[in-house]
């Protein structure tokens, strides 16, 4: 019952209080100036550091991972 009259004051009281001043069209939509041009965004290339493998058969899973390995097939 506490709760409920301190939550119930508190709202009570928050609706008494003035809005805020909303800020500037400037500040909320910047895109549509004219006078802002429009930076081309930039994307890291997906594909850096691909190295392409050809599609083989099976093979021994083991030596396969050691030979793609960061560290060169010095695993073991």
């Amino acid at each position: 019952m506490k709760t409920l009259l301190l939550l119930g004051m508190s709202t009570a009281l928050l609706a008494c209080v003035n809005a805020p001043d909303l800020p500037a069209q400037d500040v909320l939509a910047p895109a549509a100036r004219n006078d802002v041009g429009i930076r081309p965004a930039s994307f890291p290339d997906p594909l850096a550091g691909y190295t392409p493998r050809p599609v083989k058969g099976p093979e021994d899973w083991r030596r396969l991972n050691q030979q793609q390995s960061p560290a060169g097939g010095e695993g073991q």
